[in-house]
């Protein structure tokens, strides 16, 4: 019993330290910058995703099944823009310069949304890159395209397995039809769990530029994934309540989708906070990647260059004010005169 009591102690320590780090890294600001940038970086993202788990199990099986889940999340209404926007934006028999050009202009869209994330994580981790060359800026690219194509595969994985339960519900419920009904539910319910966990482990373990283990990033992740899914209710909930798209008449589904992107960002953060003071908490080996140093170093620097400006800036001004005060001293000698 005492050993139970102190974990649930040392867990809410956690929660509450990876709260105040949260808070004063200000994730509203950033929310909003990576919903932007995702209003953006969606149609490009979703076409890749589709292309990817498509070329397994059929376009159209998971053009459907992401509509269906994000009816699920946020209404039936956003559900067809972002639909309608996988059908407008897809790549057509042009000629091969308008394809390589459209296929290059695709990486770069659906990349974007993953590049800013990459950044709010490295200021949660606090690290920052050491330069940021042509050739780093590429290899974030690669890695921002690595997370679009493990969504791709995270479908795939979910529609094979929708699939096979599809095919036992039927064997199953001629003999246990009551049974198999919550074996079901059950089973999806994992699944998504299982999904969505994975996603969010692999967002905590290759966006920042910090050496971190697959262990350390699980818990982290799995309560991301707890406060996804209450959220998820929580935000339907609201959404359908309330009808916060309502207000902006036509321009509604984007609304809705902002405000999607834009709190599921607040708890990714929260998610990569709690990620950090787990590793303290554990004394983990964290530590920036080739490619990276703690941010301590950058911001003397800046320190340092700002000192540098205050300085100069001193030293005009007292040269002014020296200026004005000889001009001062002649005019009175003139008027004694």
């Amino acid at each position: 019993m005492s050993y139970i009591k102190h974990k649930l102690t040392s867990f809410w320590s956690l929660i509450k330290k990876a709260y105040f780090s949260w808070n004063r890294n200000d994730p509203w600001a950033r929310s909003a910058t990576i919903a932007y940038y995702a209003l953006f970086s969606l149609p490009s993202l979703l076409i890749i995703v589709v292309t990817v788990a498509g070329y397994f199990f059929g376009q159209s099986a998971v053009q459907g099944r992401i509509t269906e889940q994000i009816n699920n999340f946020i209404g039936e209404e956003p559900a067809r823009a972002i639909e309608g926007m996988i059908a407008s934006a897809a790549l057509n028999d042009r000629s091969t310069f308008a394809v390589i050009f459209g296929l290059a202009f695709l990486i770069f869209g659906a990349t974007g949304v993953f590049f800013q994330l990459k950044a709010a994580m490295n200021n949660i981790w606090n690290v920052t890159a050491k330069k940021n060359t042509v050739k780093r800026i590429i290899i974030n690219r690669i890695i921002s395209l690595g997370m679009v194509f493990v969504l791709g595969l995270l479908m795939l994985v979910s529609l094979v397995i929708s699939a096979v339960l599809a095919a036992l519900s039927d064997y199953l419920a001629s003999i246990a039809p009551v049974i198999t009904t919550f074996m079901l539910d059950l089973l999806n319910f994992l699944l998504s769990f299982l999904i969505v966990t994975s996603l969010f482990a692999a967002i905590f373990k290759w966006l920042p530029d910090v050496k971190l283990r697959w262990k350390t990033t699980y818990l982290g992740a799995m309560l991301t994934t707890c406060m996804f899914l209450v959220a998820e209710y929580i935000i339907g909930f609201y959404f359908g309540q309330s009808k916060p798209g309502s207000v902006y008449g036509g321009a509604s589904s984007v609304v809705l989708i902002l405000l999607w992107v834009y709190y599921t960002c607040l708890i990714v953060f929260f998610g990569a906070e709690f990620t950090v003071q787990y590793a303290l908490h554990k004394k983990e080996k964290v530590e920036p990647n080739e490619y990276a140093e703690p941010a301590i170093y950058q911001e003397l620097e800046r320190l340092e260059q700002k000192r540098g400006q205050l300085i100069d800036e001193k030293r005009i001004l007292d040269t002014l004010q020296s200026h004005t005060d000889k001009d001062l001293e002649m005019e009175k000698s003139d008027k004694k005169k």
